[in-house]
């Protein structure tokens, strides 16, 4: 069965979210920053400010392309759409899910964890810059918007988790 990509800006809550809908699911979860920094012996923060932002992009666009998104909940980080061929092969392979939240929940959450996050364009358009070009192209890559502002009303993840389930074509 095609997978599901989950997309959106960094701590949407794409990680989260996708290691509790493989469980329900059964699948593997891939998440593409945790799969780099295995195969590349170093972390996403040390290659972005190391090799720069044209190198983390080749090798978010490389390691998607070589895996196999079947039975698979995908969580690459929010760059991924500017790696064309990468977005390609998620649009074929996956259902595409854009996990919509506001700037200010954004913000809320970057600072609340307070560790150092390799966001690409970050340092040129800042956050605010990169969540209006970011949001467009979010949707029009995804098969489904989820407004998450409405479940993190008195919703937990499990509710959100059951709504992307829900959205499944039946088997």
């Amino acid at each position: 069965m095609r997978g599901i990509t989950l997309i959106g800006m960094p701590s949407s809550g794409k990680s989260t979210i996708g290691k509790l809908l493989a469980e329900r699911l059964k699948w593997s979860f891939i998440d593409l920053d945790n799969l780099i920094e295995k195969e590349e012996r170093t972390s996403v923060n040390e290659i972005l400010e190391q090799k720069g932002e044209k190198e983390l992009l080749r090798l978010e666009n490389g390691y998607t392309l070589r895996q196999d998104l079947s039975d698979v909940v995908f969580s690459p980080g929010g760059s991924i759409i500017y790696a064309d061929e990468a977005m390609r092969k998620i649009r074929k392979d996956t259902i595409t899910v854009y996990l919509e939240i506001s700037l200010e929940e954004i913000k809320k959450r970057i600072n609340k964890h307070r560790r150092k996050q390799a966001i690409i364009g970050l340092k040129e358009k800042g956050i605010a810059g990169l969540y209006e070009e970011r949001t467009r192209i979010y949707k029009l890559n995804a098969d489904h918007i989820i407004d998450c502002s409405v479940f993190n009303q008195g919703f937990d993840h499990n509710s959100l988790v059951n709504y992307i389930i829900s959205l499944l074509p039946v088997k």
